[in-house]
């Protein structure tokens, strides 16, 4: 290898290590802070949130690879152009595509096991992640408790909130209904407020009541019924339920293993093609269904013989020759029939319209594999003639520049991947869309690094940026 060779990869090397470990740590900042209400409060260990994270890490370096890539090849290329050692190299007659060729090498490699990682280990870590986060909601029923509707996720109680206070815990307008008995609806507890906990060893779930009643009807003697029942009023009352099968339960796979994102390539094309199979067969059973009950069908006798002319009559000569009665009875008939068929049509419509919902989602996921990966070589062709021609090295610019790059390709991604799922776009297209929208602007980023000419930029440009490289404490 060439002493040049290991000057550009020492230069890209380091600054891709910090950057990648940085914006893992980011990212799953985020994805903590977006999943915080699910794990804070529901007395899980630290064993299983550090599994949580672990399995949910998966997608989470799917992104940050390329991140990286980009960030770290515009501080190589920005180091290299500050210090002239990349117009050093220049005036030896190297050009741009043999000094990034060291890099390329490495980040085609990194594309390659992103891919394997993609199709071969994330199915398995998506798995993982949600089944365990599905066992995790399940943890504290007390949280399920929804305004307006009665629960009865405790077992031998039906418990209603109307209102319920997210940030301080209050329940408003409590209604328990107790069917310990077996007896049906014989005790109700009503209050005006409430707050809800679970006890120190985590077995008992602890409802204090403020300002209410309880109604027992009581059970009364053989003969004359007299109805009796019991009111308590009360200021204060706690009312202690037991937690019944208290621990995180562990869910089997298999329940969520069907979902696009747990497939790999083979089994997401297996699974696309026998749904497009499912909604072909539906469709032609349609047609012949609707075809039948509409009667638009040959007559028996003109089954027989393929060049017999088809049966032709006039309904209304035919509807003539009835009375006023037989008329009605008829057209009642029709108009039954073509409710049913229209019936029918509107459902299969649905369960047709659901099914291409789920082709399209086994399409952008099958697609998306190769996207991800291939990304990383995207963002080098944007990201290390952008650092060539920006010529600042350091954390501040390359960092606001690759944000830039990385939110143009991610909100592109983003918008036309939902119009995928809502079919209201070709999977193929939409899904590699963002590719060809980034694309052109590596061509030109290159075009201009290669020629040696320099983007026109607004006034004011490094001044703002320098600004900003000095508040994130960027070398400038």
């Amino acid at each position: 290898m060439k002493k040049i060779h290991i000057l550009v990869l020492r230069s890209f090397t380091g600054p891709f290590i910090l950057s990648f470990f940085m914006t893992m740590f980011v990212l799953i900042l985020q994805f903590l802070w977006m999943m915080i209400d699910e794990l804070v409060g529901k007395g899980l260990e630290w064993k299983v949130i550090w599994e949580f994270i672990f399995y949910a890490s998966g997608n989470l370096f799917m992104m940050a690879l390329p991140l990286a890539t980009l960030l770290s090849s515009i501080m190589a290329m920005g180091n290299l152009g500050e210090h002239n050692e990349l117009l050093a190299l220049k005036s030896a007659g190297i050009s741009l595509q043999r000094i990034l060729a060291p890099v390329m090498v490495v980040v085609c490699l990194f594309a390659v096991g992103g891919f394997f990682f993609s199709n071969n280990l994330l199915p398995y870590l998506n798995l993982k992640s949600t089944t365990l986060l599905y066992d995790i909601r399940q943890q504290r029923p007390e949280l399920q408790i929804k305004e307006g509707m009665f629960y009865d996720g405790i077992a031998d109680y039906t418990i209603r909130v109307g209102d319920k206070d997210e940030k301080t815990g209050l329940l408003c307008d409590i209604m328990i209904y107790d069917h310990s008995n077996g007896s049906g609806n014989r005790s109700l507890t009503i209050a005006d407020s409430g707050y809800m906990r679970i006890s120190a060893n985590q077995k008992y779930l602890i409802l204090t009541l403020y300002n209410g009643c309880s109604y027992d009807e009581l059970k009364e003697s053989a003969g004359e019924r007299k109805y009796p029942f019991r009111i308590n009023n009360f200021s204060v009352e706690e009312t202690v339920f037991e937690m019944t099968g208290y621990g995180l339960e562990r869910t089997d796979g298999n329940l969520f293993k069907n979902r696009s994102t747990m497939l790999n390539l083979n089994q997401l094309t297996a699974v696309s093609d026998s749904l497009t199979r499912e909604n072909n067969t539906r469709a032609q059973q349609q047609a012949q269904s609707f075809f039948q009950l509409s009667n638009f069908q040959l007559g028996a006798s003109d089954l027989g013989s393929a060049h017999s002319k088809p049966h032709r009559f006039n309904a209304d000569s035919i509807l003539k020759t009835c009375d006023v009665e037989q008329q009605l009875q008829i057209a009642d008939k029709a108009l039954t029939l073509a409710r049913q068929a229209q019936n029918n049509l509107i459902s299969q419509a649905s369960d047709m319209q659901f099914t291409n919902r789920e082709i399209s989602l086994h399409n952008i996921e099958w697609h998306r594999k190769f996207t991800g990966p291939l990304s990383c070589i995207l963002f080098l062709l944007v990201g290390a003639p952008l650092g060539a021609i920006i010529r600042k090295g350091g954390f501040g610019t390359p960092f606001i520049v690759s944000l830039i790059v990385f939110m143009l390709y991610y909100v592109t991604s983003m918008l036309f991947e939902r119009l995928a799922k809502n079919s209201e776009w070709d999977p193929l297209a939409a899904i590699w869309m963002s590719t060809a929208v980034t694309l052109p602007i590596g061509i030109f980023f290159s075009y201009k690094a290669a020629t040696d000419r320099r983007i026109a930029l607004p006034k004011g440009y490094l001044k703002v940026m320098e600004l900003v490289g000095k508040f994130l404490g960027g070398k400038q």
